[in-house]
């Protein structure tokens, strides 16, 4: 009786654990968003950014690898590397370079809400290519999502945060925590190239873009950039699951971040210098230890450790919450306020994962 007693306290324990987890990795991952925006607008250019950030996410993984490997978790001798090099091309390449285009040219609530589609692409794309059987009530929370997505993504208007002079000179008014926001206000000739490119698109230019540069120009083009990172993501988590049957998901990441790596240091290359010379700045690497260690590092095995005691499904719910975080944290941190477009769009997206949720059947 008292060993039952121990047990149930024991498993009771590493739920309140695991939720726990769950609930940090959705703060980390909500608040990424606007740490990246505040990062690019201290100066430092896009691609140097990405690269540094990469470099401190891939030391993160290969440490706790290594630690896992140490402790007798390692992958299976028959381990399909030609499937590891095609997760980390979608995974640790194309999502995380399209992740940072987004970050670059929209705000951060069109990001969080577009990200949260993930769940929704991956169901479909499992249901395609593993023939995953969805329920009725599942495809009308597929509809329902996707209508929502579609709402947030054709967003084409000056984003939220810049404003416009009487003059017609674009003024940023998107962070406030640093000198470089005050003199962009006060001068906004001065305002570093890298700042500048930080804006949206469209509050750079009065006039529309043509071609297929003008379609991927602007806040529209940065919300489509999104929608092909969350399908670059979910891509990944499809292709991923037959491997993390000889893998564990943090050596999986580990192996994904050190393949993609030098894709990014050689785009940063060029600018990669003085990147590298703003890091006396405290903010930027405060932005760079927190996306680095925390959103693409730590939360990994954070969320593994979640999966594995909490299961799948109640992970969902907490994931479900990232997008919100981010909202919150934009409007506390950036000042960008929630549109109605976001809210309704938002509204049909959580709605539609939520319906999808409770069509999924689950093992007692």
């Amino acid at each position: 009786m008292t060993q039952q007693v121990t047990q149930t306290d024991n498993s009771a324990a590493r739920l309140w654990l695991a939720e726990l987890s769950l609930l940090s990795v959705a703060i980390i991952w909500g608040v990424n968003i606007p740490i990246m925006k505040i990062a690019l607008a201290l100066g430092v250019d896009r691609f140097a950014l990405n690269g540094l950030r990469l470099v401190v996410s891939a030391m993160t993984l290969q440490a706790f690898a290594w630690f896992e490997y140490r402790r007798g978790i390692r992958p299976n001798v028959r381990l399909n590397w030609r499937g590891i090099l095609g997760y980390a091309t979608l995974v640790s390449v194309l999502y995380q370079m399209l992740f940072l285009l987004s970050v670059s040219q929209t705000t951060s609530a069109d990001i969080a809400l577009i990200m949260a589609t993930v769940p929704m692409w991956t169901a479909i794309g499992a249901r395609v290519l593993l023939a995953e059987v969805l329920t009725r009530r599942a495809w009308f929370g597929l509809i329902v999502g996707f209508a929502g997505t579609v709402v947030v993504t054709l967003q084409g208007a000056t984003a939220p945060g810049v404003q416009r002079a009487s003059a017609g000179t674009p003024v940023t008014a998107e962070v406030s925590v640093s000198a470089v926001s005050a003199a962009a206000e006060n001068s906004p000739a001065v305002v570093p190239t890298s700042v500048a490119t930080a804006m949206p698109a469209d509050s750079r230019s009065n006039s529309p873009g043509v071609g297929w540069s003008g379609l991927f120009a602007g806040r529209f083009g940065g919300n489509l950039i999104a929608l092909a990172a969350a399908l670059m993501w979910s891509g990944g988590t499809i292709f991923s699951r037959p491997m993390l049957k000889r893998i564990s998901p943090l050596q999986l990441s580990a192996f994904s971040a050190s393949i993609g790596l030098p894709f990014h240091l050689a785009v940063a290359w060029p600018v990669l210098p003085a990147g590298i010379r703003m890091l006396s700045s405290l903010q930027l690497d405060a932005c760079l230890i927190y996306s680095g260690v925390l959103s693409t590092g730590l939360a990994l095995p954070m969320w593994s450790f979640g999966v594995k005691h909490a299961g799948a499904a109640h992970a969902t719910m907490f994931q479900n919450l990232s997008p919100i975080v981010a909202i919150v944290s934009a409007w506390l941190i950036l000042g960008e306020p929630l549109n109605i477009a976001q809210g309704v769009g938002g509204a049909l997206i959580l709605g539609g994962l939520l319906i999808m949720r409770s069509a999924r059947r689950i093992p007692g």
